[in-house]
């Protein structure tokens, strides 16, 4: 009777002793401080935004006060947008990549992008970019700048599928648009438009036909669309960029672009 009793508190307490290893090892979501505490060790927006996309979970503190504090820290914009983006994505549901919600309104481009990589859907995450100009002679030229030289993204596929899973067709609403990187100025720019004395402008919510590639788009149902390049895409930095932006669509000076690289 001894000898049973013994080895039950045995298993008891190498059950307590799993469970409390097993809890230890679950990892900790990542908070404000922490984003806070890797920006301050200057490794770059690239690495921040990189961690924020590959956290298991998220507990972001995101009110306006939030953002506040995390700007008079010395976060900058465009790791706030990853923040805000990782913290407002819908979770998995069955029959569908994770984040996208079957018959739900709020299925737009802005939070229903993917790409289908070795089988398997990965979800694309955007960058925030804002707008510049430049003179060249009597013509103004107009670009979208976006953080960083080559995105996080990267595939050897010459033509990539592109999943965009939304309520509304994106016929006509987005682009694929090949990003020049600029090492002076550590960035990536597309080109929107221009104008010149005497002459009218180009809305920057149309990216410059130039900097543009032709993909066909194919309905698989009524939210969820796949789009493919129809010609071989160069090895360079792209993206898929949302007509008008979504960040800046009220005030035309900022865009989205949902990047990716070909190596």
């Amino acid at each position: 009777m001894k000898t049973l009793t013994r080895f039950l508190l045995i298993l008891l307490v190498l059950f307590v002793s799993t469970l409390g290893m097993a809890q230890g090892a679950r990892e900790v979501p990542l908070s404000n401080e922490e984003v806070v505490n890797l920006c301050k060790l200057d490794l770059g927006d690239e690495v921040v935004i990189a961690k924020i996309n590959q956290a298991k979970s998220v507990d972001f503190k995101l009110e306006i006060s939030d953002l506040t504090k995390l700007k008079a820290e010395g976060v900058t914009k465009p790791v706030i947008a990853a923040m805000l983006t990782r913290a407002t994505a819908p979770k998995a549901a069955p029959g569908g990549p994770a984040g996208f919600i079957p018959g739900s309104s709020a299925n737009t481009p802005e939070d229903g992008v993917f790409m289908r990589r070795a089988g398997k859907e990965v979800r694309m995450q955007s960058v925030q970019g804002d707008r510049s100009t430049t003179w060249a002679y009597v013509v103004m030229l107009t670009f979208l700048d976006f953080p960083g030289l080559h995105a996080d993204l990267r595939t050897t596929e010459r033509r990539p599928t592109i999943i965009i899973q939304s309520s509304k067709n994106p016929r006509g609403r987005i682009f694929l648009v090949k990003c020049e990187s600029n090492k002076k100025d550590n960035n990536r720019s597309v080109k929107i438009g221009k104008a010149g004395f005497g002459g009218g402008s180009k809305s920057w919510s149309s990216p410059d036909s130039d900097w543009t590639a032709e993909f066909d788009t194919k309905e698989v149902s009524s939210t969820y669309w796949e789009l493919t390049p129809k010609r071989d895409l160069e090895p360079g930095e792209y993206g898929i960029l949302y007509k008008g932006g979504f960040l800046g669509m009220l005030s035309g000076e900022q865009g989205e672009l949902f990047d990716f690289g070909v190596d």
